[in-house]
């Protein structure tokens, strides 16, 4: 995978209500990340998140809490574009996620065409498998001093399609406030590792996309689902509010 194949807009969708799926289409984004990490969204609701997106043109994604076949086989039975796995600090843990997505010899996947990602039974079988380890994204999470300084090397585990910095995690690992100039600095030197590795890069976008992407990020998630539907709500309350006074 290029990073010129990898959607470039997204967000994180965090209410457990298919609806944000289709809202989140329609206001032209390129793809969703389905949190299964901290948002309260089960099983079966991720399931017909995943189906809504490919209806409507997105590429879903999703935050896994782990590698346990559990998290992992689910969602990319349930026909997830690929998955976000946080917290990997290393090449070791790199490899571990690349098992668990991956079907062999690539990894460790248990296989089965009779879901959605193989056309409830009509995928062939080689077809399926092939798909499985070209087509699925893994995107590890680097959110630790540890893994941005490693973040070449994960970055290029055969496997790993992408890397993602996860800001407000890796400034609490860190001991870094937001915006610290210390931490601004290990995340520099983590961009300019994967420019010179082309390691396809990811992170989240507090209205400096722009900034972002020409500094080289090839892909960003530009909030939530909530964080959209509070912002939205206290401008109307502010500018409803300001007109009395």
């Amino acid at each position: 995978m290029t990073a010129q194949s990898f959607p470039r807009l997204g967000a994180w969708v965090k209410l457990p209500a298919p609806e944000s799926v289709e809202l989140l289409a329609l206001a032209g984004f390129d793809f969703v990340v389905i949190d299964a990490e901290h948002g309260a969204i089960d099983i079966r609701t991720t399931s017909t998140m995943i189906a809504l997106a490919r209806g409507c043109g997105l590429r879903p994604f999703v935050r896994v809490a782990g590698t346990a076949p559990r998290d992992v086989q689910v969602p990319l039975d349930a026909g997830a574009a690929g998955l976000f796995v946080p917290q990997v600090d290393n090449t070791a843990r790199a490899r571990e996620a690349v098992g668990a997505t991956r079907f062999p010899p690539l990894g460790r996947r248990g296989a089965s065409t009779s879901g959605r990602a193989g056309r409830w039974g009509l995928e062939a079988l080689g077809d399926y498998l092939r798909s499985g380890n070209d087509d699925v994204l893994l995107v590890v999470q680097a959110e630790s001093a540890e893994a941005l300084s490693e973040i070449a090397g994960i970055g290029g585990v055969a496997g790993v399609d992408a890397v993602f910095i996860g800001p407000t995690d890796l400034a609490v690992s860190s001991g870094f406030p937001e915006g610290d100039g210390g931490l601004a600095g290990l995340i520099a030197a983590a961009e300019r590792g994967c420019a010179d590795h082309r390691v396809t890069l990811g992170t989240t976008a507090s209205g400096n996309a722009p900034e972002l992407l020409a500094r080289g990020y090839d892909f960003l998630v530009l909030g939530a689902d909530t964080t959209m539907l509070r912002q939205g709500a206290q401008a109307l309350v502010g500018a409803a509010t300001a007109v009395g006074r």
